[in-house]
């Protein structure tokens, strides 16, 4: 029987939702949004293990029909196919992702982190899940809401806005006036989501269940452990409430770095509420064209934050756009403290002889050791190599006089392609504790390139005092 093979390929299954345009347009989030709006959080382990199945399998499909459709179209067609099958993929993500919130979505999150390295029509859908994540009917939180606080909104609170401005992975925010006139910002949890943390991580201990038997288990279970520990927290907010009111204290107005106060007589471990804080998103920031000084002074601005409250022990390990607001007066506003690392005496110990890489990489097995690296990695030559080139990428913006060049795309890819390195070799066999503290490091440098920021890190580092103690 004779086929023609493009007969075959025409054949192949259009997408009713197939995108024609250069971006998703908001009509089509709308859509979306419309629909998980009236959806409650799934908590059933199988359930939501199913769904992140059905993702995978719709991606690998997506792209699998644009890999065979490649070879029978010219280069311009070509690159319209890749630019829809984008499209398409970033609509289901943000869908599925949006539907099961919580741990899944911050897998999203993560993925909107590394800009020039997924395409850029998925990158700009993903990152909207830091801030602007699907929010849920007002009618699904009610009840929660009157539980936590006591009494109806409308009767604590002088004015209460239904409609969320913000959302994210585990809550959503809406503005609220307090009786006393002050405008607030309401972070209300998902019914539910605290379960799912659980429910989640059972399912992947289940996953996990092969790597019992391989000679990394012990490593991978104490980094699987602390995952769930910090995303746990995450979920108190009574915890969150209690990082903001220790950062606050951590800063002067001089330092024009604004971090929202705590109104504990609202809070619970699902309610918190706080001082609403006008500003922009990284993405709306940058769509204004500011200036390079401007964008210099906020970038000066999120590294001396990070520094500040690493200095007083804690690291703010979950530096993405969506916890940044840039004001209009050149302040700097920071959100989401629930994700803070706090580190203990040992952690700490082991931080301060990592900061000696400074002075030279002679001490990186000495650091390598007390982070737990068994000999036989030590005595690895492409291991040592390996994290030979990472601390060399750690310390560039050190190694220069004068402002480092965030924007420089070469930096940022040589990063990413280190750490892709190291977890494709499966070179993870370290402490648990790094796990955040490489989610910052690589957070910052993922914001300080979007931003392209030009920043003077030692001059910052110094005026926080770190190189007095031989700091990082």
């Amino acid at each position: 029987m004779n086929v023609n093979i493009k007969d075959l390929i025409a054949a192949l299954p259009q997408e009713q939702s197939e995108a024609s345009e250069s971006e998703i347009t908001q009509e089509q989030l709308d859509q979306i949004f419309a629909d998980l709006a009236q959806r409650p959080v799934p908590v059933g382990s199988l359930h939501r293990l199913w769904s992140v199945g059905e993702l995978s399998t719709q991606i690998a499909f997506a792209y699998g029909v644009y890999w065979i459709r490649q070879w029978f179209v010219d280069a311009e067609e070509r690159q319209r196919e890749l630019l829809e099958t984008n499209l398409r993929v970033a609509l289901k993500m943000i869908h599925r992702l949006g539907y099961l919130r919580g741990a899944a979505t911050k897998i999203g999150q993560a993925l909107a982190n590394l800009p020039s390295i997924i395409p850029d029509q998925v990158l700009e859908t993903l990152d909207r899940l830091h801030w602007d994540a699907p929010p849920m009917h007002f009618s699904l939180l009610r009840e929660l809401l009157s539980d936590e606080l006591g009494e109806d909104a409308e009767k604590i609170f002088g004015s209460f806005e239904k409609d969320a401005f913000a959302a994210a992975s585990i809550g959503q925010v809406h503005r609220a006036r307090m009786k006393s006139g002050e405008q607030v910002a309401v972070k209300i949890q998902y019914p539910g989501i605290a379960r799912t943390i659980d429910a989640d991580f059972r399912a992947l201990g289940a996953l996990l269940f092969p790597a019992r038997l391989g000679k990394d288990w012990e490593y991978t279970k104490s980094q699987f452990d602390e995952i769930h520990r910090m995303l746990k927290l995450e979920a108190d907010y009574l915890q969150e409430a209690e990082n903001l009111e220790r950062a606050q204290a951590l800063f002067q107005p001089a330092d024009g770095i604004v971090v929202p106060r705590v109104y504990e007589k609202y809070c619970t471990q699902r309610v918190l509420t706080m001082e609403f804080l006008p500003g922009l998103h990284l993405g709306e920031f940058v769509a204004t064209n500011p200036i390079q000084a401007a964008r210099n002074a906020f970038g000066e601005k999120i590294y001396r934050t990070w520094a500040r409250i690493y200095n007083a022990g804690f690291n703010y390990a979950d530096p993405h756009s969506g916890n940044y607001l840039f004001m209009d007066d050149g302040r700097l506003g920071l959100l989401d403290f629930g994700c803070i690392q706090r580190f203990d005496a040992e952690e700490r110990a082991v931080l301060r002889l990592s900061e000696e890489l400074i002075n030279g990489l002679d001490k990186l097995p000495q650091v390598l050791r007390r982070c737990g690296v068994p000999e036989e990695e030590l005595g690895n030559e492409e291991f040592i190599g390996l994290m030979q080139e990472s601390s060399n990428w750690i310390m560039e913006p050190l190694k220069v006089s004068g402002a480092f060049d965030f924007g420089d795309e070469d930096h940022f890819k040589r990063g990413v392609d280190i750490f892709s390195r190291i977890l494709l070799k499966r070179h993870t066999r370290s402490h648990p504790m790094w796990i955040y503290w490489n989610r910052a490091l690589y957070g910052i440098r993922a914001l300080m390139y979007q931003l392209r920021a030009q920043v003077d890190v030692n001059a910052v580092l110094a005026s926080e005092n770190f190189f007095c103690r031989g700091g990082l």
